[in-house]
């Protein structure tokens, strides 16, 4: 999934780090989870703890964090004969799907031609709103288990950026139509693997999660400039949640105002990252940042050595390269990635 600050290129940096200082750890939380490739990651090795507080990444996170095995759908398939409701959707034609009622249909009527915005194509946003549909009448119905709910709704989720007309984000769509709209949009089956630990995911403010859990590792990867998580990815927080809430304005925002992050803020990043620490009663602590953030490394280095053991400090750079166009001509920027370790006496 395309996602800001996305660290899957990162994830064997992230694991060298995780190696030379903490050989003895057998927890790994993952605080601020997008995605959740990097608790799925270290779901390998050790019982993972994984949080966000967009909910959709609470979705992702539960179907393959939370979650030891692919779900059965026992109690679906009793009722209803259908064993595998992945491909029961996908498998499903578009004009089959016509039979859903115009006022149920939120994705076609507010992020499509339809309702006048361009995210989804009609009959792709049909697909999603007819999936997002039935999967709520049979969790209503009691034939899904929570296990088997959260999987299918991330299922869903993890199948509308392959079709989505954006450029990067939702902060806004394309005018013309990407190639990728053209596709057909289907439900994506996430894996799921046992690792024979008791994995959690929450769906809750960092800062104040870590009043109550605890731990051997805390990776945080908060987030690195202004940019609003949520407006950003206000269609996938739709999908995951289906409340067919009132949309504002041309791009269709939903209202986000309680769900505004302090790591986003020049003027409140530095009180919550040593709020964070404080808060953190785990020894190893890495932090993912880079250069280009809104809190300066010297602002990183007093904050982690006023929480942590000063002779463990360490920064780790991953250069890379970032393009931007300046009227016709190319130049070209190095950034540098962080990985920061320092250890925390508990």
């Amino acid at each position: 999934m395309r996602f800001i600050g996305n660290k899957t290129q990162l994830l064997e940096n992230i694991k060298e780090v995780v190696d030379k200082h903490a050989a003895d750890a057998h927890s790994f939380c993952d605080i601020f989870s997008g995605t959740a490739s990097v608790a799925r990651y270290f779901k390998q090795w050790y019982e993972v703890y994984s949080n966000d507080l967009l909910y959709f990444s609470y979705c992702l996170q539960r179907a393959t964090i939370e979650n030891s095995d692919k779900p059965s759908f026992a109690e679906l398939s009793k009722n209803t004969g259908i064993q595998d409701p992945i491909s029961y959707f996908n498998d499903m034609s578009t004009e089959n799907m016509e039979s859903l009622p115009t006022e149920k249909r939120f994705f076609q009527n507010n992020y499509a031609p339809t309702g006048g915005r361009m995210y989804i194509t009609d009959s792709n946003a049909l697909r999603i709103d007819f999936a997002r549909n039935i999967i709520e009448t049979w969790n209503q119905a009691g034939l899904l288990s929570q296990d088997e709910y959260y999987y299918l709704v991330a299922s869903v989720i993890e199948g509308i950026p392959f079709v989505s007309n954006i450029a990067g984000t939702y902060g806004a769509f394309n005018k013309t139509w990407d190639i990728r709209s053209n596709k057909l949009f289907v439900l994506i089956e996430l894996p799921v693997f046992n690792n024979g630990m008791s994995n959690k995911s929450y769906n809750e403010d960092g800062v104040q999660l870590l009043h109550h859990i605890s731990g051997d590792i805390l990776y945080i990867d908060p987030p690195y400039n202004e940019r609003q998580y949520l407006p950003n990815y206000h269609v996938l927080e739709t999908a995951a949640k289906y409340d067919f809430p009132t949309l504002r304005g041309v791009t269709g925002q939903r209202p986000y105002e309680l769900q505004r992050s302090d790591f986003c803020s020049k003027k409140t990043v530095v009180s919550a990252f040593d709020a964070l620490l404080a808060n953190a009663n785990f020894k190893h602590i890495i932090l993912s940042y880079n250069t280009d953030g809104i809190m300066t490394l010297a602002e990183i280095e007093a904050t982690m050595k006023k929480h942590g053991i000063v002779s463990t400090f360490e920064v780790n750079y991953i250069p890379y390269r970032r393009f931007k166009s300046k009227s016709i001509v190319t130049r070209t920027e190095e950034l540098k990635e962080m990985l920061i370790y320092i250890q925390k006496e508990v």
